[in-house]
């Protein structure tokens, strides 16, 4: 007879055994904290529930067949099976409505409406002693189903579709794997229930719906690669994901972001655990203040609080956080407090699309800002980052960019030698815009590779023409931003521009700022010796900023090295700006290398840079930026260009 019951119900029993184990993993990581966990836990003890009185049902018929006992068990089970298994697509559906966030969109009104359908069958369910519209059992214990119960698969069909419907209607608020393992898992679904409508005696529909509820727990309510391992808290992956649904589905909430600003001497005091160990103690802190699942690891060294508190809680809120960090919060073996910065905005109202509320943490906070909470009009800043992020494709779509060009002369007789090509972008919306504003945007999204290599194509196809060459300046220099270089494949793209337009690589000078990280560096040393040995040359732009300029010329052996503006009209101004520049430049030459000196717009800056014996010049004195049509024009026309003719005062002066 166990044997019988065993075969006849093993369908049953599986799911029971499914339920039963996913109920207690559920409650071993406790994962019952939103709403979504719980009315998910609700549905498997339903599925279980159901699936133990179907059991049930099963084992009376086959113990004791037509006696009064077994009537009144069978109706109790039968009358509890029905209360549960309605319910399963009910709140399948609210899950699903739960987990894509359009729970936000369902008012009062609406709700009444979803619910409604499943309280009056419930109601008809529950009352079914009295009419047997839903149900009836003979004296040989055989169902025969009502009308009502044809209307309760009616009404769990509607719910299915539904949930179904949600799913895809509102997919882009589930990353794609997840999405296609659901869809996948409900045909399963679907067909274990038709199985057993074609065949009752099969039992298969609560199986096939412990299988989708399997699915859903492998795939939606695994939050593993949605988590930042070391905090504990949303990966910067789910915090854009999270953004775009919030979004799409026009909510208003409150971020805060908490930017750590001391994370690098952090690291070094505490032993090179640091960086780890202080998101750590602040996520743990942060978790005090607000649930886990609001809080997102934005960066390295940023979180970010999304909440749909009121705008008083929220500013009580981040005054809280404030102040805890003012007073001082620590991590184990270090006596250094951690330092951050605060930011608070409304959205949309403040910050009007996800990009603009991910610059809270991905752009630098400018140093006026001081110290408090910022907020406000205090965050205009991030709206014209915004709005630079605009310009910059603007300008790649449109040919909003262009070169201009500044001449480069040698101090021995003021002979031109070359020009540096410098890039500008004219927007229609921002005007005019310099690239010490939007370079650093570009970097920040990763346009600046498309801007570099159109940068190096002008460059090159300018060259190819020959007018420089006829103007006198043969060799061109232009920056390049460590970013660009940090590419996998930058090397073999600039050596495949030079060979499409037929470039001498010797006759190119790539201007690099310093490194900052061992990383960068030894990268960026790889690559230099690639196309160093191309025959391409390399400065070093804006010395002057400490030793690590001097360990950057001994160690990635820059060709030239460009000294910065500021320190030649320091030392137009004092005895001891004067010691400095002269003492920076017999550093230089000591380690052999050719000197450029930017910025030179007098003839007494002239004199005193040929005194001291440099190798270049460029600044104003010698012309302002020209553009590649005016070269173009003087070229055909054989003259020099503006400001080239008062030389021979310097020279014989």
């Amino acid at each position: 007879m166990i044997i019988e019951f065993i075969n006849k119900n093993a369908f049953l029993i599986a799911s029971i055994l499914m339920c039963g184990l996913m109920i207690g993993y559920t409650v071993a990581i406790h994962r019952t904290d939103r709403s979504r966990n719980r009315v998910f836990m609700l549905l498997m003890i339903i599925t279980m529930l159901s699936a133990v009185c179907e059991t049930g049902k099963s084992a009376v018929r086959l113990a004791g067949p037509g006696t009064t006992v077994s009537m009144v068990l069978l109706d109790g089970l039968e009358y509890l099976h029905s209360v549960f298994h309605l319910l399963i697509p009910l709140f399948f559906c609210f899950y699903v409505i739960l987990v894509n966030g359009s729970h936000r969109h369902m008012g009062p009104g609406k709700r009444v409406i979803f619910f409604m359908p499943c309280v009056l069958m419930e109601l008809l369910i529950l009352t079914n002693p009295f009419h047997q519209l839903v149900y009836t059992h003979d004296r040989a214990l055989v169902f025969h189903g009502g009308v009502g119960m044809t209307a309760s698969y009616a009404v769990a069909l509607g719910y299915a579709f539904l949930a179904f419907f949600n799913l895809i209607r509102h997919r882009r608020a589930l990353a794609g794997r997840r999405l296609t393992t659901i869809l996948c898992f409900l045909p399963v679904s679907a067909l274990g229930i038709a199985a057993q409508l074609l065949d009752p005696a099969i039992k298969s529909e609560l199986f096939s719906v412990s299988l989708l509820l399997l699915g859903v727990m492998l795939t939606l309510e695994n939050e593993d690669e949605r988590m930042d391992a070391a905090t504990g808290v949303y990966n910067r992956t789910t915090l854009k994901q999270y953004l775009d649904n919030l979004f799409r589905l026009g909510q208003h909430y409150h971020v805060i972001a908490v930017r750590i600003t001391n994370y690098d001497i952090l690291m070094r005091l505490s032993g090179g655990r640091g960086v780890d160990a202080v998101m750590q103690c602040v996520a743990d802190y942060l978790k005090k203040e607000c649930p886990w699942y609001r809080i997102f690891r934005a960066d390295a060294t940023d979180f970010m609080i999304l909440t749909d508190l009121s705008c008083e809680e929220v500013v009580r809120l981040s005054e809280r956080i404030y102040v805890r960090f003012m007073d001082g919060l620590y991590i184990e073996d270090c006596d250094k407090a951690i330092a951050v910065m605060i930011l608070r905005a409304a959205v949309p109202e403040e910050l009007a699309a996800p990009g603009n509320v991910m610059l809270m943490v991905d752009t630098p906070i400018p140093e006026k800002e001081g110290k408090g909470i910022i907020c406000g009009k205090r965050l205009a800043y991030l709206t014209r980052s915004a709005d630079l992020g605009g310009a910059l494709e603007r300008g790649l779509k449109n040919g909003g960019f262009s070169l201009v060009f500044q001449p480069v002369h040698m101090h021995a007789d003021l002979e031109p030698c070359g020009m540096k090509a410098l890039l500008r972008l004219n927007d229609p919306e921002l005007g005019a815009l310099m690239p010490g504003e939007f370079i650093p945007q570009a970097e920040r999204t990763g346009m600046i590779q498309a801007i570099g290599e159109l940068v190096l194509e002008e460059s090159c196809r300018f060259l190819q023409s020959g007018v420089p060459e006829k103007l006198g300046y043969p060799m061109m220099s232009m920056n390049l931003s460590l970013v660009q270089c940090l590419q996998p494949d930058f090397a073999e793209r600039v050596c495949a521009i030079l060979d499409k337009y037929k470039v001498v690589p010797h006759r190119l000078i790539f201007e690099l700022r310093r490194p900052t990280s061992p990383e960068d560096h030894e990268v960026l040393s790889r690559v230099m010796k690639v196309l160093r040995e191309r025959g391409i040359h390399f400065s070093l732009e804006d010395f002057g900023a400490g030793y690590a300029n001097v360990e950057a010329i001994l160690e990635l052996g820059f060709d030239v090295v460009k000294i910065n503006r500021n320190i030649l009209w320091e030392a137009m101004e004092s005895e001891m700006g004067r010691i400095v520049l002269q003492n920076s430049i017999r550093m230089i030459q000591e380690l052999k290398c050719a000197i450029l000196v930017e910025g030179v717009e007098s003839r007494e800056q002239v004199r005193m840079l040929s005194e001291l014996a440099v190798d270049f010049m460029q600044g104003y004195y010698f012309s302002k930026p020209v553009t590649k049509e005016e070269l173009e024009k003087l070229a055909a026309e054989g003259k020099k260009i503006p400001g080239t003719e008062h030389f021979g005062q310097v020279k014989n002066g």
